[in-house]
């Protein structure tokens, strides 16, 4: 029955394609087509009324749709009658423009769900997409504009588009908690506004009031702002700001972002149970179980507020999400091809899984969580390795190939989607690699004992990594996973947390609790601020 009504609607369009049985002639901004009144009203209740009352539309027989192209409402009617999506990055924003007018939220979504796929956010067009967004009740996107925004905020204020925002704009990114720049240059951003917009003096006190003067520079506050112009003509920012400086604290500019220690989410394996976190304050929760059992050399990687969960020997295609703030599973859409004892990682927002026993495929999952899609082969199979991100590039190191342990460094750049091997090597040999990573600092150990110390930099797209040290601690085997903390690196396994100080090179006495589970450990995953990584 679906396949016939797929067919009749097709033969409609076709139909109107040739201009037949049209009643209709449509006038848009760059030609001239003809329609169906009964196909556009049943489209869109936009057309409906249109054409059941007394508008010009049904009077006269002629549209006008002076604000859309003639190949894009074509685009649309073939998408509405066919189920084609024809949405790319030429026509995304004409059609997303069009289907708010017609009213078509399924045309919408089609859009939507393509700029989650596609649409890379930077410094230079975050706030052009964020007020796309706001405009088009795009909310996901609207809220990943605006942390890109603030991510970037500090060269943002170095160009003019900061006084080009308007009151609302302003205040709704200088009121945001997630700013990573220092107080200092957001209060520069708000003073360069309010030099160029002359606001009225209850504005100027609101913008004040949501700046934290509290983490601000002492120092600068009174070099450059107690004397400015701005201050000088408003009493109650004065008094906000002799407030701060009588209070006799000596403060050095921070970000709001205050830095936690990291809980960490232990890979386990008992059938279901694949979680435990190791929380900040060094207690041990347990996580509920999962609607799946993967099997054993599952690998997981965090993003934002989700652990996800690919392969395994029982389950070599299948995705597993654990959400940490609802602390709820879902069984996501199955990889494309066979994965275990591979590795995964995020960059750019979006979820990597790489490589393993069975497959040197790398693939991505889309942000909308419905597919994965293989991007790119290794060109060999790898296995225990350890993947980072580096920018736009995903470094996988280590591991064990078909000719035993590695020691090659290869980089897979999620913009290009090409695989390249770089010409530094490991410091060692690995069959199996576990990591931490703090940039420009990596911290690895391998099944050897062998402890090293890499700083990695990006400087214009070039990769530079330096060997810092290397240590001899012991072997864990194949199962176990690690963390940085305070300097020193922790090694957990199913016999509990060991201690390793990286600036002695010795092991030091560990007095952390043990688990309650004495499951063997695969890896594990760190969240920090609610975000996981």
């Amino acid at each position: 029955m679906e396949t016939a009504q797929a067919h009749l609607l097709v033969n409609i369009h076709e139909e109107i394609t040739k201009g037949t049985f049209t009643d209709l002639q449509i006038i848009c901004k760059d030609g001239t087509t003809t329609g169906n009144r009964i196909v556009l009203a049943a489209m869109s209740s936009y057309f409906r009324v249109m054409f059941s009352s007394d508008m010009a539309e049904s009077q006269t027989g002629v549209l006008n749709l002076p604000t859309v192209s003639l190949s894009v409402l074509q685009a649309i009617i073939k998408m509405c009658l066919c189920g084609i999506n024809l949405v790319n990055e030429t026509n995304c924003v004409e059609v997303l423009d069009a289907a708010e007018m017609m009213q078509l939220d399924h045309i919408k979504d089609i859009c939507d769900i393509f700029l989650k796929d596609s649409l890379v956010l930077t410094g230079d067009n975050c706030l052009n997409w964020w007020r796309l967004s706001k405009l088009y009740n795009l909310h996901d996107l609207s809220n990943r504009s605006l942390s890109c925004l603030a991510d970037e905020f500090a060269d943002f204020v170095e160009t003019e588009n900061v006084v080009q925002l308007s009151k609302e704009e302003l205040m709704e990114i200088i009121s945001k908690e997630e700013m990573k720049c220092t107080e200092d240059i957001i209060l520069k951003g708000a003073m360069k506004w309010i030099e160029h917009n002359n606001p009225d003096q209850d504005d100027v006190k609101l913008i004040f009031e949501n700046v934290r003067l509290d983490i601000f520079d002492s120092q600068i506050l009174i070099d450059q702002v107690v004397f400015s112009d701005i201050v000088s003509k408003n009493k109650s920012v004065q008094e906000m700001i002799q407030k701060e400086l009588h209070s006799h604290r000596q403060v050095t500019a921070r970000t709001r972002v205050s830095p936690k220690i990291p809980e960490v989410f232990v890979l386990l394996y008992n059938k279901t149970s694949l979680l435990s976190c190791f929380t900040s304050d060094d207690k041990w929760e347990d996580v509920p179980p999962a609607p799946v059992d993967p099997g054993e050399w599952y690998s997981a990687a965090g993003l934002d507020d989700k652990i996800y969960i690919t392969g395994g020997l029982n389950k070599k295609k299948c995705t597993l999400i654990y959400n940490t703030a609802r602390k709820v599973w879902t069984v996501g859409p199955d990889l494309t091809h066979d994965h275990s004892g591979h590795c995964m990682v995020t960059a750019n927002s979006k979820v990597y899984s790489i490589g393993g026993a069975y497959s040197s495929k790398i693939e991505v999952l889309n942000e909308s969580e419905t597919y994965w899609q293989v991007v790119r082969d290794l060109g060999l199979t790898r296995y225990n390795s350890f993947p980072f991100t580096v920018g736009e590039n995903i470094l996988v190191i280590g591991g064990n190939t078909s000719s035993g342990g590695s020691d090659v460094i290869q980089c897979f750049n999620t913009t290009t989607l090409t695989v390249s091997q770089l010409n530094i090597k490991l410091p060692c040999s690995s069959d199996s690699l576990r990591g931490c990573v703090h940039l420009p600092d990596v911290y690895l150990l391998d099944t050897e004992g062998h402890v090293m110390h890499l700083q990695v930099t990006n400087t214009g797209g070039e990769i530079k990594i330096q060997v810092k040290s290397t240590a001899e601690w012991k072997s864990f085997r194949y199962c176990f996973g690690i963390t940085h903390r305070d300097g020193s690196l922790l090694c957990f396994t199913k016999d509990g947390i060991s201690k390793f100080n990286l600036a002695e090179g010795i092991q030091e006495q560990s007095t952390f609790p043990k688990s309650p589970r004495s499951d063997v450990v695969y890896d594990m995953c760190t969240v920090s601020c609610g975000k996981t990584s």
